[in-house]
This record gives structure tokens, C-alpha cells and sequence, in this order.
């Protein structure tokens, strides 16, 4: 009877944010593809959530099933559970439809959970929705493998390096106690590391009842697209409202971003316009009315240093400054997350602290990533109910 009176709703447990594949599509023929996910917290049951975002053609599937996951692309026995679309096995996803959301389905999970999830493509298909990282996939020889405990690998797509490439699936929630929200940690590749999986297992360690979901795209800017030759997606202002706004359970949102804003016009081979610093606050100005229109908390997070990276001149340090000033002093953000000065090397602090630097002076290496996560003011999200 201890449970006969708690509310129970749906939260946001992972997501991604798919990016446009129609320059180098995802091929399926008769086969079933195997992700194996780590949630964010667990709940009494779970949900999927699948998109053909930008595709060209319906997505056919005669099958998808959700397990708890086993070492590798195993499932744990005894937890296969079918999953139906408006009671249906099988789904179609139009052309160009956002989203597609699962029936409920009865499979409890715990926080961090990994559950494997096997979509059964049963004849060609060509997929142009997908998202790089974030999950480990792997794709059958042809037939349906989404019930059995063994999953044959296709050997030859190994080799073309697709393998990581996680087709049409971009959400998970879970259904869990009215005290549990989520936060959407929102920007481009270093949100797509490993930043947001530390904060996770930070928040279970410290008994917060919060989920952590991952919109982080490679690439990704402010303000503009990228060229149609690179997979950065579309500008986060263009995406915010449907990657944030409309998560499940979200409460709150992390925000870094604007530094390919600022870098990707520099340098030799420059892909993208010169924007100013005044540009870029703007957009992040309108991140927070999007953010407060629908009570969510929005925290700001300031761009980590970039000193050494390819094609790095003074003028773009300059704006980065200035953005970061703005961010610290203007008191727009509901609060401020400082991972410039957490992972700044103190003798230079224009640069990376060399433990903290992947190697390309841009992106943080696993030691800095948890040290992000570990800086985190996790008051913020008490104070903020």
C-alpha cells in the first residue's frame, strides 16, 4: 500500500537531437538494428519516442522491442518487452513527423539504467533522421532479431564506420513520481561528450530526482545553419523550442553555446559568416524568453577557452570575453554556470588546463567533463522548485 497514492508521471529519461543524414543516409535491407541506451533515472515503465524529422520517404517498421541491456548488444533475460504504437506492433513514420510517441510499456527501470532497443527495418529502407554518439548500435545480417538474446552482426556495415549512427529514435521517458523533473543540457559538441553522463551520475550519487537529457549536436551554433557538407544542424534558435521546450518533464535547461559561432569563421578554411558578440547575446537573449515562456529555469553556462585551437586570433577571444562577460554581469539567466573558469589553466587562462584539454584545445577531456559536471551548484535546482 506504500505506493497506492503517489502520482506518477511521465519524465524525460535520455534524448538526442537528430541531425539531417540525407547526404550520407543510413541503408537497411530485412535488418534489425540493436541500440543499447543509459537512461538518466528509471521509473515503472517507459515509453519510446521516434522521429522522421527530416526525412524523405515514410520508415516502415514491422517491429521495435525494448529489454533491459546485457554486456554488448545482449539483452537481460526474462526482460524483452514488445513495444506497440496505438496497439499496433508495427509503425509508419510520415515524411518530415516530429515525433512518434509509444504506448506505455511495462518494463521498470532503475537509475542508469541501459536498455537495449531493437527496431526491425523488414524491407529497404533508406534513413535520413539520425544522430552520431550518445548510444552503442549494432545491425543485424539480414532477419528479425528484436526477441532473441543473440544478435548476429552485419560485419561488412562495421566496417563503413555507420555502426555508431542511431536512426529515428530520439527519446526515452519514464514513469515516475510527481517530485521527479528533468533538465535539458542544450549545445553543440562538447554537450554531445561526456559532460551531461558525469552530471547524471552526480545527481544519483547526491539523491537529486532529476533527469538528465542531451541536446547536444557537433557543430551546432547560435545563430546559423552549417553547410549542408557538415552534420551541425540547424541553429539553435531554430531548434530550441522543439528540443527543449518540448521535452517531457523539463524544468530546467543548461545552456553552453556560441563558441562555433565565433570560431568557425576564423581560421583558413572559414565554413560559416563572421557574427559579433552583440549577435550571439541576442540569440541567447531569445533562448531565455522561449525558456520563460513556459516556466522553465535557463542557466547560462560561459564558453570554456579555446586558446591554441586551429586559426584562433585575438579578435576571437575578444568576443568570447564578451560574451561570457555579458552572460556573468547581465542577470538575465536564472543563474550562471562558470565552466570557463573551472576548466581555465590559471597560468594562461585564455588556454585549457592542459589535463582538462582533449588535445585539440577545444574540447575538454574526460577529466575536464567531470570536472564540469562536478562544479555544478546543484542548489540551483532546489532553489528553483
Amino acid at each position: 500500500m506504500k505506493n497506492a497514492f503517489r502520482i506518477w508521471k511521465w519524465v524525460g529519461s535520455w534524448s538526442v537531437s537528430p541531425v539531417d543524414f540525407t547526404s550520407a543516409p543510413l541503408h537497411f535491407n530485412k535488418q534489425t538494428l540493436r541500440a543499447k541506451i543509459k537512461l538518466s533515472i528509471g521509473g515503472k515503465k517507459i515509453r519510446l519516442k521516434l522521429s522522421n524529422r527530416f526525412g524523405h520517404q515514410s520508415i516502415y517498421l514491422s517491429g521495435v522491442t525494448v529489454a533491459l541491456a546485457d554486456k554488448d548488444s545482449g539483452i537481460a533475460e526474462g526482460t524483452n518487452r514488445p513495444v506497440t504504437f496505438n496497439g499496433e506492433s508495427s509503425i509508419t513514420i510520415n515524411p518530415g513527423q516530429e515525433v512518434v510517441i509509444s504506448d506505455e510499456i511495462e518494463l521498470e527501470t532503475t537509475d542508469l539504467d541501459c536498455v537495449s532497443i531493437s527496431l526491425v527495418f523488414p524491407e529497404k529502407t533508406r534513413v535520413t533522421t539520425a544522430y552520431f554518439g550518445s548510444s552503442e548500435c549494432y545491425t543485424s545480417i539480414q532477419g528479425d532479431y528484436s526477441n532473441t538474446a543473440s544478435f548476429p552482426f552485419d560485419k561488412e556495415r562495421i566496417k563503413t564506420g555507420m555502426e555508431a549512427a542511431l536512426p529515428l529514435l530520439t527519446g526515452i521517458d519514464v514513469l515516475t513520481g510527481e517530485e521527479y523533473s528533468s533538465v535539458v543540457t542544450f549545445g553543440d559538441s562538447i554537450t554531445a561528450m561526456d559532460w551531461p553522463d558525469y552530471f547524471a551520475e552526480r545527481l544519483k550519487k547526491e539523491s537529486m530526482k532529476l533527469g538528465v537529457l542531451r541536446q547536444g549536436i557537433g557543430g551546432n551554433k547560435v545563430l546559423n545553419d552549417s553547410p549542408e557538407t557538415h552534420r551541425y544542424g540547424i541553429a539553435g534558435i531554430d531548434r530550441f523550442e522543439t528540443d527543449v521546450v518540448q521535452q517531457t518533464g523539463v524544468k530546467y535547461v543548461i545552456v553552453l553555446q556560441g563558441v562555433n559561432d565565433i570560431i568557425h569563421s576564423c581560421g583558413p578554411n572559414p565554413i560559416s559568416i563572421p557574427v559579433c558578440a552583440e549577435e550571439i547575446i541576442a540569440g541567447l537573449k531569445k533562448y531565455i524568453q522561449l525558456a520563460h515562456e513556459k516556466n522553465i529555469k535557463i542557466f547560462g553556462a560561459t564558453i570554456m577557452p579555446f586558446g591554441g585551437y586551429n586559426g584562433i586570433t585575438t579578435q576571437e577571444e575578444k568576443k568570447r570575453q564578451q560574451v561570457n562577460n555579458w552572460i556573468r554581469t547581465s542577470g538575465e539567466f536564472d543563474a550562471v554556470i562558470d565552466f570557463d573558469k573551472v576548466t581555465q589553466n590559471p597560468d594562461n587562462p585564455n588556454e585549457l588546463l592542459p589535463v582538462y584539454d582533449s588535445g585539440d584545445h577545444l574540447h575538454p577531456s574526460k577529466n575536464g567533463a567531470k570536472a564540469m559536471a562536478d562544479s555544478i551548484d546543484v542548489s540551483f535546482f532546489k532553489y528553483f522548485r
